[in-house]
């Protein structure tokens, strides 16, 4: 989802769409149990890259995208939207 563009995945007849910018893999990682817990199948698309360990996240400002069927990608939000504001 660099400048503006939209990142579409398909998995098994499913089309994912980004929901989230994660900050960080633990930020990620507690969103992605909040979505998975209410069903909502969820990729982790992260950016980095293992060997130069946090590089990424300085270049491109996020660590990774959380993408879920678009079918559910409303409900996502919802979610994401309740957590971020109960922080």
């Amino acid at each position: 989802m660099r400048n503006g563009e939209r990142h579409v995945m398909e998995t098994e007849g499913a089309r994912f769409v980004p929901v989230y910018r994660a900050p960080t893999e633990a930020i990620a990682q507690i969103v992605r149990g909040l979505l998975v817990s209410e069903s909502i199948p969820v990729v982790l698309e992260s950016r980095q890259v293992s060997m130069y360990d946090g590089v990424m996240v300085m270049a491109e400002g996020y660590w990774g995208d959380l993408l879920v069927p678009g079918s559910q990608a409303d409900r996502a939000r919802e979610i994401i939207q309740a957590f971020e504001n109960a922080g």
